[in-house]
């Protein structure tokens, strides 16, 4: 059986171990803060929504307020800390640890004294490892990666003589994965499908998991939707983790999916001291599942919410930030909120209008090579583009010009 948690803080938990943290000066903490982070961060019991703008701090006021519950006497073994990626998780974790004046070592394990600051799938892989034998999983279940579940999902359709030309493994794996993270089991799946499409997918995705089975293995969405299957079915385990993290803080709250909404309201349920960051006008992630109205019904979903907005700009100048917020006024899915800066006015934007794409890869050449005319090195420049798939065209122009570049893809 799984151990049951216990408080490693607490002198009386079964594990006799009293960890005690040095005392954090709370006033330091709200020094360089603005009244509005001052809020978002002392804030204590209750649900809290922080609206946070583009360059606004929000790290900032999520690692402080983190310390300063701790500084409150809240045991930090209490706390769970989500982001969306293991940088930002890492940052987090470094800043707290300096805050805290105390390194927080992470063992990657659920049952540890410091609080937990890590992505979801982070937080549902040491779930699962942890409850393992109540869920019926294998100890020393692995983890696949992209290419793996590349491999298996090929097998599979092999194995049930489908054409990959037809069905694509990207696509087909695609829609899988659309399916786990609107919590579809594959029988659930097959028992909706109706187009002779959908009831092939329905074959692939039972067969895929039956692979990943025979291989003691979960995909990266089997994470999520292990996870909360695991708390439907053995509601005990729910009952620990609402124990255990009674106090909630999720960021980037706008890109969450339905499966990640699931986890955090459960695990929210009982103390109801969820703290979320994010900005409807940042959601970037709808292709890949990201529910914008999660952000959007918070208050629905907690009507007794505490709203924050953070306004302040520290990253952009005015012009940026004038014409940012002149275009996304335009979107009807948002929260409204007025976006200033103390910073300079900034240099006019300039609007180049290209005939196609390779005449915008030219007019992006010319440009860098006035700025490294201008003083400028090489590594202060970025071109940014929507999809992968724009950056063709770019590089070759780029090789061409003899001018050095690094691809930077990925998230994580």
């Amino acid at each position: 059986m799984a151990d049951r948690l216990c408080d490693p803080l607490d002198s009386h938990s079964p594990r006799g171990a009293a960890i005690i943290l040095r005392v954090i000066d709370r006033e330091h903490l709200l020094d360089d803060l603005t009244e509005a982070q001052r809020q978002a961060v002392t804030h204590i019991d209750g649900p809290l929504l922080i609206i946070a703008g583009a360059g606004s701090g929000k790290t900032r006021v999520i690692t402080r307020r983190v310390a300063y519950l701790i500084s409150q006497g809240i045991s930090p073994y209490s706390i769970l800390a989500i982001t969306f990626t293991n940088k930002a998780a890492g940052e987090m974790k470094q800043r707290i640890s300096a805050l805290c004046k105390q390194p927080l070592r992470d063992f990657g394990r659920l049952d540890q004294p410091w609080p937990i600051i890590c992505t979801f799938h982070s937080l549902c892989l040491r779930i699962l490892r942890h409850y393992a034998p109540v869920i019926g999983l294998p100890a020393n279940f692995s983890v696949y990666d992209s290419a793996d579940q590349t491999r298996v999902l090929k097998e599979a359709l092999k194995l049930l003589e489908i054409s990959s030309s037809n069905f694509a493994p990207s696509v087909v794996h695609g829609t899988i994965s659309k399916a786990k993270n609107q919590l579809i089991t594959s029988d659930a799946y097959a028992q909706a499908a109706g187009d002779f499409y959908t009831k092939q997918v329905a074959r692939v995705y039972t067969k895929y998991q039956q692979l990943l089975a025979r291989n003691n293995a979960l995909d990266f969405d089997d994470l999520l939707l292990r996870t909360t299957l695991a708390f439907r079915e053995h509601p005990q385990i729910l009952r620990e983790l609402q124990d255990r993290f009674q106090y909630l803080l999720i960021d980037e709250y706008q890109d969450t999916n339905h499966a990640q909404y699931v986890l955090a309201h459960a695990m929210a349920m009982r103390h109801r001291n969820i703290c979320v960051v994010g900005d409807p006008d940042q959601s970037i992630y709808r292709w890949r599942g990201a529910d914008i109205q999660n952000i959007l019904d918070f208050e629905k979903d907690y009507p007794d919410a505490k709203v924050v907005r953070l306004e302040q700009n520290y990253r952009s100048t005015k012009t940026i930030l004038h014409i940012a917020s002149d275009l996304i006024a335009h979107n009807s899915e948002r929260k409204k909120k007025t976006l200033w800066t103390e910073n300079e006015q900034g240099a006019k934007a300039r609007l180049i209008l290209a005939q196609d794409e390779y005449d915008e890869a030219d007019a992006v050449v010319s440009e860098l090579k006035r700025l490294r005319e201008s003083g400028f090195s090489w590594n202060q420049m970025a071109i940014f583009y929507r999809i992968n798939a724009l950056s063709r065209v770019m590089e070759k122009a780029l090789f061409n010009a003899q001018i050095p570049y690094q691809i930077a893809r990925g998230v994580e």
